[in-house]
């Protein structure tokens, strides 16, 4: 998933972003409200971390422009208070679920897979392409039953190809969807990181479910 989160709290941001990165996602940290809102209204963003005090605005403020702005991207609220008051008037301002600070890491991990089995609807957690198939889940990928190991970097790409069917996806696009629009590095390497799944998964560059379109990208047939 790519996850937008807003908190003025730089350090615990960072922190955040490095159990995201090692759990199979990609995050991007903004300070305060007015970036927030910014930044989930022109990029892709699968959920928003959401904290309720914020420099600018409060976390109620943003939650419900995003929802006036017709983004209904799942959001996690996360509040030091305890009153259940604040809460109930954070969920009613457009949240979908809330976590209290200070808080474990797993909770936080284990709310945004909750979160994103609600996005997902019924959808099976596994998905097959051919002869293999992808635990969303655990981030588990198996060959004919074989499981094979990729590293975080190939999990992303080819979770987003197998959640994206048929659909033409940019360089350009994958590149933000597992690095983040804040890193800067070679113009091949998404080039470099296709070549050794398709290596790993046994799908050949002509004749495999994952095709080039010359000059634009790739798709995923399913």
């Amino acid at each position: 998933m790519r996850i937008l989160v807003i908190d003025d709290d730089e350090e615990l941001c960072c922190d955040i972003k490095q159990v995201l990165g090692e759990n199979g996602h990609v995050a991007e940290c903004v300070h305060d409200g007015a970036s927030g809102v910014h930044f989930a209204g022109v990029a892709d963003f699968d959920l928003v971390i959401l904290d309720l005090s914020l420099p600018d605005k409060d976390g109620l403020e943003v939650c419900r422009t995003l929802r006036r702005q017709g983004l209904n991207i799942p959001v996690l609220m996360l509040t030091g208070r305890k009153e259940i008051d604040d809460r109930v008037t954070g969920l009613n301002s457009g949240a979908d679920d809330y976590l209290g600070k200070p808080f474990e890491y797993k909770e936080l991990l284990a709310r945004i897979q909750a979160l994103n089995r609600r996005l997902t609807g019924n959808r099976s957690p596994e998905i097959a392409v051919g002869d293999v198939s992808v635990d969303t889940t655990c981030h588990q990928v198996n060959l004919n039953g074989r499981e094979i190991a990729l590293t975080a970097t190939e999990y992303r790409i080819l979770e987003y190809f197998i959640t994206n069917p048929n659909k033409l996806i940019t360089r350009l696009e994958m590149e933000d969807r597992i690095r983040g629009t804040d890193c800067n590095y070679e113009s091949n390497v998404i080039d470099s990181h296709i070549a050794k799944l398709r290596l790993k998964l046994a799908w050949d560059a002509r004749t495999g479910p994952l095709q080039t379109v010359r000059g634009e990208g790739y798709r995923l047939r399913s």
